[in-house]
């Protein structure tokens, strides 16, 4: 996929991504007692052209928890769909999280440099034009963003783990 294409399921609205999903609605399971168990409120997308899933069973409501599984779509198409680094990304400032239009793009660029040069913190920091304090603690600013970094970087550059 390329980076075209990508960011144009990162860009696209709600109806239009669901469009590209395979939509199971299930019976929650979890704290919320009796209503949880008995409605079909839990939500789990396909996204048909990546084969990304998510799940959510977050709220007692499942148009509630279909937007939140777009979300989660949003964040996961960003980090695992590479392409090409843009020689525009910029590092700093990051966006702030409840910003998801600036966000999401932005992790997506992030993880395309990343992929880049191997997760390797210091190069990918040198040509986001910045030093790996600064990259380190714009990716620890979203937890997801850190741990998915913690899951792909190679064994042997393996660093500082994320504290629970």
């Amino acid at each position: 996929m390329t980076a075209t294409e990508r960011n144009a399921w990162l860009d696209a609205d709600d109806d239009a991504l669901l469009r590209a999903c395979d939509l199971i609605m299930q019976k929650g399971t979890g704290n919320g007692g009796q209503k949880i168990n008995k409605t079909s409120s839990a939500v789990r997308l396909k996204h048909r052209p990546t084969g990304i899933a998510v799940s959510a069973n977050e709220e007692r409501s499942q148009s509630r928890n279909r937007h939140i599984a777009l979300r989660k779509l949003r964040y996961e198409i960003a980090m695992s769909v590479h392409a090409e680094a843009d020689a525009k990304f910029t590092l700093l400032p990051s966006p702030s999280p409840s910003n998801h239009a600036r966000l999401i793009p932005w992790i997506a660029g992030l993880f395309d440099r990343l992929d880049a040069t191997n997760y390797d913190l210091a190069e990918t920091a040198a040509r986001c034009g910045a030093s790996v304090p600064q990259l380190e603690r714009a990716m620890r600013k979203y937890p997801a963003v850190w741990r998915r970094y913690c899951e792909l970087r190679p064994a042997k550059e393996a660093g500082p783990e994320l504290k629970s």
